[in-house]
């Protein structure tokens, strides 16, 4: 049985971690698959062992540590992978340069964002990089088409392979009085919901300045906000001078994340940049109606007022307007919830992810073979 070694900083709860997961239960049967993480386990790690991977820990100091080359070297050589596989965010030279001195045969590299972020240094490390990789996996082609443009590769150097989830896996059983009280929701209002991490990127502060223009229109909404992160004290204090900060609920409980899309009347997502979001994914999964900017991968995801609504603007109002429309047309959103239900299940599944990434490894390690 081949070996294939997934690198990724940690398995902590999140949506590629999901996915890793995911591709981790796919391949351990005809893989022996081993996991590194460059940081520390995770919560998902129990998960990622259950579906047959063997999680290994090499802490580092972060991108930069040029120890962690040596480390995934003499690892290597000593478990001797076919594959090796990167999740690691733009930090993956040191990775891919040990792969190929331990001759490791086939090298893949991931991209799962728009990266804005990245400066001149770290286009030019992932250049570098990039001569040590067969190819590149981008989660939506709105991701391969902001690597080819900012990294400056061959077209054919980038495959998609979008994102999967399991059928079912996001519909909550519970009774909707009971997660109420669990959460301290108040009874006969409209749950507006937002799922995403506390960072810049997500734009908490519009989706924030949207609720008090609704709240300015009715009185039968609130809100809440599934995460974490740095952003919170900044967010909680523009809520506090908002007037109504009884209105907003914060939960960073997503271990019970189908639960809590449930409990959601309208599923909002105003971030500024986007590669292909797993919280759109998971609401559209759920059976939730969507609202969302119109931004990177978004636009592969809903299609404008067919499985979804789409806002063009970075407007308050407009985003208020939309979701206003959602809950005074509960018929029209309820179909198009189930549009979307339908084509996630039939597009985004688990099973049709790993044949393409199954595909995919066959194809490298043939090519490797002839060679």
């Amino acid at each position: 049985m081949k070996k294939i070694c997934y690198i990724i900083p940690s398995l902590s709860i999140g949506g590629t971690e999901r996915q890793l997961v995911y591709l981790i239960n796919g391949m351990s049967r005809e893989y022996h698959v081993m996991v590194v993480c460059t940081h520390h386990e995770g919560g998902f790690v129990g998960d990622a062992r259950r579906a047959g991977g063997n999680v290994i820990v090499l802490p580092t100091r972060g991108g930069w540590d040029f120890s962690l080359m040596w480390k995934l070297r003499s690892l290597f050589r000593e478990r001797q992978p076919d594959i090796m596989h990167s999740f690691l965010f733009g930090f993956d030279l040191f990775a891919n340069m040990a792969a190929r001195r331990a001759r490791i045969p086939v090298v893949i590299s991931s991209r799962r964002q728009l990266g804005t972020w990245r400066k001149f240094r770290h286009v030019m490390m992932q250049r570098l990089s990039n001569h040590y990789v067969d190819c590149a996996v981008a989660n939506s082609q709105s991701v391969a088409q902001f690597a080819i443009r900012q990294e400056k590769m061959n077209p054919s150097f980038y495959r998609v392979i979008r994102n999967g989830i399991e059928p079912g896996a996001f519909i909550s059983k519970a009774d909707n009085r009971t997660l109420r009280l669990r959460y301290k929701l108040p009874f006969h209002v409209k749950i507006i919901g937002m799922v995403a991490n506390f960072s810049p990127v997500k734009d908490h502060e519009l989706f924030v300045d949207a609720a008090y223009e609704l709240l300015r229109r009715r009185s039968d909404v609130h809100f809440l906000m599934v995460g974490a992160g740095p952003l919170v004290p900044a967010i909680e204090r523009q809520i506090q001078r908002g007037g109504t900060p009884e209105c907003f609920t914060r939960v960073s409980a997503v271990n019970e994340i189908a639960d809590l899309y449930s409990l959601m009347d309208v599923s909002v997502m105003c971030s500024q940049v986007e590669g292909f979001p797993n919280a759109v994914i998971e609401s559209m999964a759920s059976g939730t109606p969507v609202v969302a900017a119109s931004v990177g991968g978004i636009t592969e995801l809903v299609r404008h007022r067919q499985t979804g609504l789409l806002v063009e603007s970075r407007q308050p109002r407009d985003f208020a307007d939309a979701i206003e429309h959602v809950l005074n047309s509960p018929d029209q959103s309820g179909a198009m919830a189930a549009r979307a239900q339908t084509f996630v299940d039939n597009e985004l599944n688990v099973d049709r992810m790993i044949h393409s990434y199954r595909a995919l490894y066959t194809e490298l390690l043939e090519q490797k073979g002839r060679r």
